[in-house]
């Protein structure tokens, strides 16, 4: 009976308990349980072809050896390490703004495809950024302490927050590889195990050199500035190299070099140019100007006063004035700085209300800042730049109209708050800018401005003038031309913006008297590992211990609580229920479990492989005790109903993600697409009414994108998709070991209601349609669900429900 090592304990344990071990399951079920557990997905009929014609021995382990070689398997193991690592798309807290993290989720996936050592897995996420010359991938990797929860709520206390996410990632270490309750000793002494709150404060100090503020600032939507990160660009060449070779022009925010690229298709190239101020090259030959004698311009709003305060934040209300915007180009705000200049704010917040109208681009002519806007019709419009200001100049903000879309009613109201400045403003203008020119044209009021260009004395006036007249004359080519371009940006690098762990100066790290971070009467704690274990060793003698330090020791073959963490773990995931049905306490309050010594030998035989995954999956999955059938008689059932001398197989419910991910398959719709951004599949309209600061609408997917995998669901902490929240998939606010499982009516509800499982109902009708009769359509049915033909009872019970749909679709025709 025994095929494995393991199997010896088991088959032990049951003679005490005069068990006897079920039979193997038949060849089917083997294939479909082993490719669920191991790739997520059921085996195609061509694999279960495939196995069920290789009847030489070894035929199950060459089939095995198949499903952990498929990139499914990275897809598939990486959900029960996210859960562990809090992973999540979104920030937490009140606001839950969105955060770029993808990169970690691909960084975790590859990683097990490429069955990397668990204790490189390990050192890389503690602390990546700490090894000697750091790839891109270590860094990536080393994010995992920045996924916890942060802030931007205003009010709160700096200090209070970085006290609060450096007890977190505590809890998350001592979990995920500890397999320990460690958070219990934050406030007091471990009440069962020993630790103790000095303990807690010096696995803290481990983390104090992480950079990172308490509160942040801004408004959620890509960088978490002031904090480190990584740009999709250095992500994308660090993993794939320099063979993608796109100009580098096209990866910055400001559209100067672009704009300068057409600029140079577009004109002749005179005998001599000069290079003036903010890279705009102007031409005295063969140039083409813009005629502004042919483009009037309309004054709306003229207001002039000596000395306007400006250095607090109220905003200045103008205007309200409705816009005729018949071949209008473009509107421009200006202010002329009185007093000294300096670096300050300009702004213009524009109200109005019409359903499905939005702004689309803006132009700031000072600093050349360009944006793409978006506007809801109960919130008013703004841009605010942050350009240098100089006394005596004429500043714009303009709207180039040829991308707006606006209703005739639409009105400026208000100007944002111009601040930050010495002096004042003086001199507002509001006006339209009507685009009659043509292109060969050159205006005679041009002429000197150009020449200053190029002798070097035109004034950044002058130069201002210039890029306007440029710029509303050519606005229409230059976004047309660089669209392509941003597509192709979106589809290679998504948003713009990965979080970085670095290392900084350490912060002081006290033990809070019961937790309070108000109190700072506590000893302060360096670095140190639990005082009843191994102690950890510096790799800098005469240093403090740091967090590459507390990765050797966490996959130190002395420390005794890792190895039999991440094996008890692995267990449950094929079994239904770990060794120890406590994964996440192996302590006193945990549970002993019925093996012990297999227990250890698991955990030993994982360190002697040299910390691979994949060896130890290869060696359960292989064992007769995973080989059993689950069918079971009563009388096993009533002696051991929780089947934990393991004298059958146990069966098991599919986590959330493949409950999708089987319908998508089975319906021949899945998308295998593999890594990058979130993607975002059809959920209920209004489910984020509720979601606010900033309010968010949710836009599923239009494309195949949403036909790929659950691991790379959008994760909204706060908000869950409704599907993931009702197979019981967890918000990942903190380190998740176990998922709990319920069964309640909202699940067949999402079954039957959620358009991703109607469309795949569709799927497969469409496929099964193609086959000629109802008998062979059945066959197909169960074929590709079930992966294996129907009994002769079942087929009768479908084809009778078969026949009653169609005369009930009959009579309502």
């Amino acid at each position: 009976w025994i095929r494995q090592p393991l199997d010896t304990w088991v088959l032990h344990r049951m003679e005490e308990a005069d068990f006897t071990p079920e039979p193997e399951a038949d060849r089917r079920t083997l294939l479909r349980r082993a490719s669920l557990d191991l790739t997520g997905l059921p085996p195609t009929p061509e694999a279960m072809a495939t196995f069920l014609a290789d009847t030489d021995e070894g035929a199950y382990e060459r089939a095995v050896d198949r499903l952990l070689e498929s990139p499914h398997f990275g897809e598939r193991w990486a959900q029960p390490w996210l859960d562990l690592a809090r992973y999540a798309d979104t920030k937490g807290y009140e606001k839950d703004g969105t955060r770029t993290v993808w990169p970690y989720r691909d960084w975790v996936i590859d990683a097990l495809n490429d069955n990397m050592p668990f204790d490189q897995f390990t050192i890389e996420q503690i602390a990546g950024d700490l090894l000697p010359n750091p790839t891109i991938e270590q860094l990536v990797a080393a994010s995992y302490s920045r996924l916890n929860q942060i802030s931007r709520e205003g009010g709160i206390q700096n200090k209070e927050y970085v006290k609060k996410y450096q007890s977190e990632r505590v809890r998350t270490t001592a979990t995920a590889w500890l397999g320990s309750t460690m958070a219990c000793a934050e406030c007091h002494d471990h009440k069962f195990d020993p630790f103790t709150t000095e303990d807690f404060y010096s696995m803290a100090a481990f983390f104090a050199d992480i950079l990172e503020m308490g509160a942040y600032t801004g408004d959620g939507s890509y960088q978490e500035d002031p904090e480190p990160y990584l740009t999709d660009k250095q992500v994308h060449e660090g993993w794939f190299g320099p063979e993608l070779t796109v100009p580098n022009y096209l990866f910055q925010e400001n559209p100067e070099a672009i704009k300068k690229q057409i600029l140079e298709n577009e004109k002749t190239l005179a005998k001599g140019s000069h290079e003036a101020e903010a890279e705009f090259s102007v031409w005295l030959e063969n140039q083409r100007a813009l005629a502004a004698k042919q483009m009037p311009e309309y004054v709306l709003f003229d207001y002039t006063e000596e000395n306007i305060n400006t250095t607090k934040t109220e905003s200045l209300d103008v205007s309200s004035y409705p816009w005729d915007l018949a071949d209008t180009a473009a509107i421009q705000f200006e202010a002329r700085v009185t007093g000294g200049g300096g670096r300050g704010s300009l702004g213009l917040e524009v109200t109005y209300e019409a359903e499905g109208e939005n702004f689309k681009r803006a132009y700031y002519f000072g600093d050349n800042y360009e944006g793409e806007l978006t506007n809801k019709t109960d919130a008013p419009w703004r841009i605010q730049v942050s350009p240098k200001l100089y006394k005596g100049v004429w500043h714009p903000v303009v709207l180039n109209m040829d991308t707006l879309s606006l209703p005739r009613d639409a009105k400026l109201v208000s100007l944002l708050p111009l601040k930050g400045i010495n002096g004042g403003f003086r001199n507002f203008r509001i006006r339209t800018l009507r685009n009659g020119s043509q292109e060969g044209e050159l205006n005679q009021d041009l002429t000197p401005i150009l020449a200053k260009a190029i002798t070097g004395s035109a004034s950044r006036s002058d130069l201002g003038k210039l890029k306007r007249e440029y710029f509303i004359n050519h606005a229409k080519t230059f976004f047309r031309e660089r669209q392509p371009i941003k597509d192709l940006q979106k589809e290679i690098y998504g948003n713009r913006y990965t979080p970085l762990t670095i290392s900084a100066t350490p912060r002081e790290v006290r033990v809070l008297p019961r937790g309070n971070w108000m109190d700072e009467s506590g000893e302060i704690r360096l670095p140190a590992t639990p005082g009843f274990l191994p102690g950890a060793v510096s790799s800098s003698e005469g240093k403090r211990l740091n967090r590459l330090d507390l990765a050797y020791w966490i996959v130190d073959r002395d420390n005794p609580l890792t190895a039999r963490t991440f094996a008890n773990r692995l267990w449950g995931q094929f079994f239904g229920v770990p060794l120890s049905n406590a994964p996440e306490d192996l302590g006193l309050q945990g549970e002993y479990p019925p093996y012990p010594e297999l227990l250890d030998w698991l955990a030993a035989e994982f360190m002697e492989s040299g910390w691979y995954i994949k060896q130890l999956v290869r060696k359960i999955v292989t064992s007769r005790t995973y080989r059993q059938t689950s069918q079971v008689s009563n009388e096993l059932y009533e002696k051991d109903p929780y089947n934990r001398l393991l004298a059958r197989q146990s069966p098991r419910r599919l986590p959330a993600e493949f409950i999708r991910d089987n319908a998508l398959e089975i319906s021949g719709l899945l998308n295998p697409k593999m890594g990058g951004t979130a993607i975002r599949p059809y959920q209920p309209a209004g489910f984020y009414r509720n979601l606010n600061f900033p309010r968010r609408e949710y836009a599923p997917d239009m494309d195949d994108n949403q036909y790929r995998r659950g691991v790379y669901m959008h994760w909204q902490r706060t908000f869950l998709h409704p599907m993931l929240t009702a197979f019981d998939a967890s918000g990942r606010d903190e380190c998740v070991v176990k998922r709990e499982l319920s069964n309640t009516p909202l699940q067949a509800l999402n079954l039957l209601n959620d358009p991703t499982m109607v469309e795949a109902a569709r799927g497969l009708a469409e496929i099964l349609i193609e086959v000629p009769d109802d008998d062979q359509r059945i066959e197909l049915a169960y074929v590709r669900a079930l992966a294996r033909n129907p009994t002769a009872a079942e087929t009768r019970t479908l084809k009778a429900f078969l026949d009653r749909e169609r005369q009930r679709f009959r009579e309502n025709e």
